[in-house]
């Protein structure tokens, strides 16, 4: 492990107070349940999933960002556990999205970049809409007795000239709200000349609501709480998928004016403003499950869909991580995952080994809530490390990524993590890049001439896998 990067977790809080080291103590270490968390302990917890998009590892003050404080946000970290070594299943927005609800690795069903328009899909292999034939975790979970909601971006379908994609109403939701990249009820920005919200309303299937920017988060909480109020008297599952914080980025005058100065400049405000906001809306929505009385019974997970913002000069963090978005560096890939579930995951605990991926999600709160578990998934039930047993063995984790060749310098196009070991290369064999991560995370120095067995089977497995995976057209390799 590199100096600069123990530097960077001792003067960015990781270990710092409040939070524990996760040694791989027994999960009977762990104090006993009480109270009303016991009881749901016994039953089904209610499971909030709040993802962020497009927020790079470092960009919670939790995790080294030192120009503003997510207090809200670092607070589900020091009542639950931070894992460390969490990767999202691709680091772009729609396969990333797809790993999670579906537990495969998302090429296997043609998600390979964000959805765009049909000309684009096809150019890069690229599915139109997930299909909604495959199992999915809201659909396991409605199947054992959750009521389920997604609320906020989709992007799995519909949205540009796609007006025919199913709605998430179609994959086990009961209820949905989503915006420009998905269809149904929706809220579309007033405020934004990108077309793209034009475009969703042309394409019908509402109703429709209008809103700025910047209230389109308060919304969304809105639309949570209102859920969980009318759900109460079973367990629910709301699936808070954010658009903060993906540009454009559109505080209001009192969301500007409380970060003025703080960023390099007066863009960087911007991003900053809207992180700021969207820390203060996640905080009324604990405070609102808490006025309900349903934070203690609610298992909560927070993470991002992938890295930073591309661009060089531009705002938001990867931490210590080479890359950002759309790049299979850590930058583009690695994310902190919190926990949050009174009375079974210690208070204040981090865990920097246990290596997880987007993909364990479903397999893990589909055990959790009692849920079938189907075949096929490439995740696992990683529960045990969010109860303290560190997780010393996994399957190996492939990710792939479709780029115009304009984005040749993000790196290549397909990796494998093994162990301490990653891999990277393109379709071809070429590119070969590998790095042990267990020692050098910031991904410094090439091991490919110096480790050359453990570079051969690694190569050997991850073009084994891509063989296997729905052919592609050449111009996207």
């Amino acid at each position: 492990m590199s100096w600069g990067y123990l530097r960077w977790h001792r003067a960015f809080g990781i270990g710092a107070a409040g939070l524990l080291a996760v040694t791989g103590a027994p999960s009977s270490a762990l104090p006993a349940p009480v109270g009303a968390a016991a009881k749901q302990a016994a039953r089904q917890p209610n499971i909030l999933f709040i993802l962020v998009d497009d927020m790079g590892y470092g960009d919670l003050s939790i995790t080294g960002n030192r120009l503003v404080a997510t207090p809200n946000i670092d607070a589900l970290a020091r009542d639950g556990m931070l894992m460390t070594q969490f990767y999202d299943a691709a680091p772009i927005c729609s396969p990333s999205r797809a790993g999670f609800l579906t537990g495969q690795f998302p090429a296997r069903n043609r998600f390979v970049t964000f959805i765009a328009d049909r000309k684009r899909n096809r150019e890069f292999g690229q599915a139109d809409w997930l299909d909604p034939k495959l199992p999915n975790l809201a659909r396991s979970l409605k199947q054992a007795g959750y009521a389920t909601a997604h609320i906020g971006k989709w992007h799995l379908g519909g949205g540009r000239d796609v007006g025919d994609a199913p709605l998430p109403t179609a994959y086990g939701f009961d209820e949905s709200y989503v915006q420009f990249e998905g269809l149904g009820p929706r809220v579309l920005p007033s405020d934004i000349a990108n077309n793209l919200a034009q475009q969703s309303a042309a394409l019908g299937q509402g109703p429709i609501d209008w809103l700025p920017r910047a209230q389109t988060t308060g919304r969304y909480v809105d639309r949570v709480l209102d859920f969980v109020g009318r759900k109460r008297a079973a367990p629910w599952f709301a699936q808070l998928w954010l658009d903060d914080v993906h540009t454009p980025w559109q505080p209001d005058d009192a969301q500007a004016a409380a970060v003025k100065g703080k960023g390099r400049d007066a863009r960087e405000d911007k991003f900053l403003a809207v992180l700021v906001a969207m820390d203060a809306e996640i905080g009324r929505l604990v405070a609102g499950l808490r006025a309900a009385g349903e934070l203690d019974d609610t298992l909560i997970v927070f993470t991002s869909d992938n890295g930073p913002t591309i661009g060089a000069d531009t705002p938001g963090s990867a931490g210590p991580y080479r890359g950002r978005k759309a790049s299979l560096y850590e930058g583009g890939i690695r994310q902190p995952l919190i926990i949050r579930w009174p009375g079974q995951v210690r208070p204040g605990s981090r865990d920097m080994r246990s290596l997880v991926q987007a993909v364990d999600l479903y397999p893990t709160l589909a055990s959790i809530a009692g849920a079938a578990r189907p075949v096929g998934m490439d995740g696992i039930d990683v529960s045990a490390a969010w109860r303290g047993r560190v997780l010393t063995m996994r399957p190996d984790l492939y990710t792939h990524i479709a780029r115009p060749a304009a984005e040749r310098a993000f790196g290549p196009h397909y990796s494998i993590r093994s162990g301490p070991w990653k891999l990277l290369m393109d379709a071809d064999g070429s590119a070969v890049e590998l790095y042990d991560i267990a020692r050098d995370p910031e991904e410094k120095h090439d091991r490919t001439a110096t480790a050359p067995q453990a570079a051969e089977r690694l190569k050997a497995k991850l073009s084994a896998w891509i063989g296997r995976l729905p052919p592609r057209p050449t111009a996207a390799n």
